[in-house]
């Protein structure tokens, strides 16, 4: 009976070492939803500016709003790890409320040093301490908007 507790013990031990080290998915777009421990909560007037980072694992390669700005840039996954490197921006200005989490974003990108997963679906990227510095969440598939010829020939197929 203490051989087979022993092995399942050391079975389950396997898989949750596995899953905590396991390289998390970054392909898409991720939605900034916390940085520097704050929520980013925008008015409606300025949801058009969310910060948001496109990731591209065949290219290695990031796209994103960072609050004012575009950004784009390399990154590096291996493992847990993740870095960040040739990240540019645009150098528009915008409002302050903007300014300060635009900071905030490209702080937390160039402090970057690790990524996990989280139970909820989002990811956490960490600094070289492990404090989490920035928290995403992926952007749902976006359908194709229906054209309005499209539309009308669904309506006709429809009364047929």
């Amino acid at each position: 009976m203490k051989k087979i507790f022993s092995a399942s013990a050391m079975a389950a031990m396997a898989i949750m070492l596995s899953a905590c080290c396991a390289q998390p998915e970054l392909d898409g777009t991720w939605t900034v939803t916390s940085v520097a421990g704050e929520q980013v909560s925008l008015p409606d007037s300025l949801a058009e500016a969310t910060p948001f980072i496109r990731f591209d694992s065949a290219e290695g390669r990031i796209h994103g709003n960072s609050g004012c700005n575009i950004m784009n840039g390399a990154y590096t996954q291996d493992g847990s790890k993740l870095s960040f490197t040739g990240v540019a921006t645009t150098m528009m200005a915008g409002p302050q409320e903007l300014m300060e989490l635009e900071s905030k974003v490209l702080n937390a990108v160039n402090n970057a040093a690790s990524v996990k997963e989280t139970s909820e679906g989002q990811i956490q990227i960490c600094d070289a301490e492990g404090n989490v510095v920035m928290e995403l969440s992926m952007q749902a598939e976006e359908t194709p908007a229906v054209t309005e010829g499209q539309a009308e020939a669904a309506e006709e197929t429809a009364e047929e």
